[in-house]
């Protein structure tokens, strides 16, 4: 019937040298995106739709940040820079909530980004 020997070779045949090995990463140089982590992190913490802020002002403090870190690091990844353009856009018209899913997105195109923003308490 089923002869469990067979079952046990059948998944040996893979051969090492098919397994993906990403060498290329290892020769890649860190760039440190912090100064552009830190302000998107700023950002967040600034259009947290707390009740009694000024919204209004809280939103273009954090454009300024935005603006300002993203003229500091022109060398980081191009996504992160078009969804944090995006989000500025989005400021500028008050939808707080359209901007902090497009920040968020941002940081996942950082190399070597925190995992953790400081949760609305």
């Amino acid at each position: 019937m089923f002869d469990r020997r067979k079952a046990r070779v059948a998944g040996i045949g893979v051969k090492q040298s098919a397994l993906f090995r990403p060498t290329a990463l290892k020769a890649a140089i860190p760039v440190n995106h912090s100064s552009l982590d830190e302000a998107i992190c700023e950002a967040l913490v600034l259009i947290r739709a707390t009740s009694g802020a000024d919204l209004a002002m809280q939103a273009e403090q954090a454009r300024e940040c935005l603006a300002k870190a993203m003229v500091e690091a022109p060398d980081a990844p191009q996504r992160a820079l078009a969804h944090v353009a995006a989000a500025d856009e989005h400021l500028e018209y008050g939808e707080l909530m359209e901007a902090r899913t497009l920040l968020t997105a941002a940081r996942d195109f950082l190399p070597g980004r925190r995992a953790v923003v400081a949760a609305r308490a």
